[in-house]
């Protein structure tokens, strides 16, 4: 009988999602039917017809296998479906980012890191939100704070290659820890960062206390029935209630958000246990780790299944119920200091299941943004002299991008233009493949050479009215960080557009060639974009040059977004003016001063 009951589950997996449905569907109703006759004929004909009912017993294992494999099977096909594709959606960075930021609090030398200008210049929250398809907490955390901390050397970011390919390539491998994973899911609030991260106070000696409530709470209800009368509810129970109550009251404020964490963390090392048992060559030092951290915390475990999922009452009388009963016996409260010293015991191991956990999510989701783009690249490093050195680079952001290619070497480039011709776009281009070179070992053109660097950019422009900072006090302060970082032994990447652009013309060029000629004498790689053609051809000394071009008509503006050597020879900005009818006087005035100008120069 077990043998064919194994024999029809087995061949399940041959059905379709919707036949399994229907099956189910099938199979419930001829259950139910069949009860129902079998208990109208023990309660008309005979009592022994009541024994018919055990005939069910094969059927009901058999419902609940097909109703586990129906739930496997539809998961399995929403995870196929999604493979490939972005997930839009709104994303809440100031917990996304929790991670990294107490991460960083906790190194020694924060220079690993893209600084926060950096960020918001290369639109990298934008980016993130491209790549990001995690389905945990720890996931979609440590996503982030990969891209916010490239690399230096190969051994860690070729390893994550290898684990991105081996998600593209092994399906089987694939679905196996995705379904974990969305099993496990994201808690709302991400409480479970906050729980492994900050250091939790330590347990309150009012836990004994507790427990001694909890005993005499359960001595309370033995001796109710001795003493069955409205004086043993009275002067047993309700005092008790009560003192339980308010001791409960006193601590669920503070533990209402790590309670739902500490949920969240039992099921965190759970799925450690169960990635651990997964037979993949590939993934051998994540399961000997997680094997290793999740046997330390097996306590935790073990206590965090006495609390009961969030949700899982569900009727009103049902949830009444259970409040009532959890209350009288300070469950909750003594599961929480009973796991909070456990949690302090072994943080270690908690934050690296967290952050193994998190590893395979983010890199899970890599390998579907990589397979759901037009084309990518895996970079290669070189360490013969400063060097960068793409073909069509393409921006990811971009929905028809232009592919451009450039290589500098030693020194820098200065990309001249035009207002809107491309040169902007071009640095972020730039800053961005560099960013996911060194972070996720991919990049959007077809080839990509390059050193290791510490990448900083000054783009954006705004002054910081919150802290009462100019453009120019800005810039300057931002352009110190690159020098700087120019002195160091690490190579720097700088992308700046602009420079010293808060200030008057003449102080501007010369402050911002003795900037430009300073990094490049150092251990810098610069690209600078600008429209002062002055700026660009003082700098012909380190700095070859590349511009972009354009064409106003009467039909508009017209840019074709390539790159092309040499210094820009036209500007269009009185040219827009023109074009957007303004008068007349203004325009040829314009003209007449401009072309008076270049005569004298």
């Amino acid at each position: 009988m077990k043998l064919k009951l194994l024999k029809i589950i087995s061949e399940l997996s041959l059905i379709s999602v919707k036949q399994l449905s229907l099956l189910l569907k099938i199979l419930i109703i001829f259950s139910v039917g069949f009860a129902f006759a079998i208990m109208l004929m023990g309660i008309k004909i005979d009592p022994i017809y009541y024994w018919g009912l055990l005939i069910l017993l094969p059927l009901i294992i058999v419902i609940i296998r097909i109703y586990q494999k129906n739930t496997l099977q539809k998961l399995v096909s929403r995870l196929r479906e999604d493979w490939g594709k972005e997930k839009i959606k709104k994303r809440n960075f100031s917990e996304i980012e929790s991670f990294y930021r107490y991460f960083t609090l906790q190194q020694d030398n924060n220079d690993i890191f893209i600084d926060d200008q950096t960020w918001s210049d290369l639109n990298v929250n934008d980016l993130y939100s491209k790549i990001e398809r995690t389905m945990t907490n720890p996931g979609e955390c440590i996503l982030y704070n990969i891209l916010r901390a490239p690399l230096l050397s190969d051994k860690i970011l070729k390893k994550r290659n290898e684990i991105i390919r081996l998600f593209q390539i092994n399906k089987e491998i694939r679905e196996q820890i995705q379904i974990r994973l969305h099993r496990m899911g994201k808690q709302k609030g991400n409480g479970i960062t906050a729980l492994v991260c900050e250091e939790l106070p330590p347990s309150t000696p009012l836990k004994f206390l507790f427990s001694f409530l909890a005993l005499l709470a359960l001595i309370s209800i033995i001796a109710v029935p001795l003493l069955w009368d409205s004086a043993s509810f009275i002067v047993l129970i309700l005092p008790l209630y009560f003192v339980n109550l308010l001791a409960t009251n006193k601590v669920r404020r503070r533990l209402l958000f790590q309670l739902a964490a500490i949920r969240y963390l039992g099921a965190m090392i759970r799925l450690g246990e169960k990635i651990a048992a997964i037979e993949c060559p590939e993934l051998a030092d994540y399961r000997a780790e997680l094997k290793k951290a999740t046997s330390a915390t097996k306590k935790i475990v073990r206590k965090t299944l006495l609390l009961f999922p969030e949700g899982s009452v569900s009727s009103d009388i049902g949830t009444l119920l259970y409040a009532h009963l959890d209350t009288y016996f300070l469950r909750e409260v003594r599961i929480f200091y009973a796991v909070l010293d456990e949690i302090n015991a072994h943080k270690e191991e908690l934050r690296l299941i967290y952050r193994l956990i998190g590893e395979l999510d983010a890199l899970q989701s890599v390998a579907s943004y990589r397979e759901g783009s037009a084309g990518y690249a895996e970079p290669d490093f070189s360490d013969k002299g400063l060097l960068l050195e793409i073909k069509d680079a393409r921006h990811p952001l971009l929905t028809d991008p232009v592919p451009n290619s450039i290589t500098i070497r030693g020194k820098g480039v200065t990309i001249t233009g035009s207002n809107m011709a491309g040169k902007t776009t071009f640095l972020r281009t730039l800053g961005v493949n560099a960013i996911l070179a060194q972070t996720v070992y991919t990049c959007f053109a077809t080839s990509y050479t390059g050193n290791y660097f510490r990448i900083i950019s000054l783009i954006n422009e705004a002054d910081n009215l919150i802290e009462g900072k100019s453009y120019y006090l800005m810039q300057a302060e931002h352009l110190l960080r690159m020098i700087r970082s120019s002195e160091k032994e690490t190579l720097t990447l700088c992308f700046i557009d602009e420079p010293l652009a808060g200030t008057n013309s003449s102080e501007r060029v010369i402050a911002s060639f003795e900037i430009l000629r300073y990094l490049i004498d150092h251990n810098a790689l610069v690209v600078v974009a600008t429209h002062d053609l002055d700026l660009a051809r003082k700098l012909d000394f380190g700095f070859k040059s590349y511009h972009f071009t354009d064409d106003v008509d009467e039909q508009g503006l017209k840019f074709d977004f390539k790159l092309r050597e040499g210094i820009a020879s036209t500007s269009n900005a009185i040219k827009l003016l023109e074009y957007l009818d303004y008068p007349e006087d203004i325009v040829n005035r314009s003209i007449n001063k401009l072309s008076s100008e270049q005569g004298n120069e």
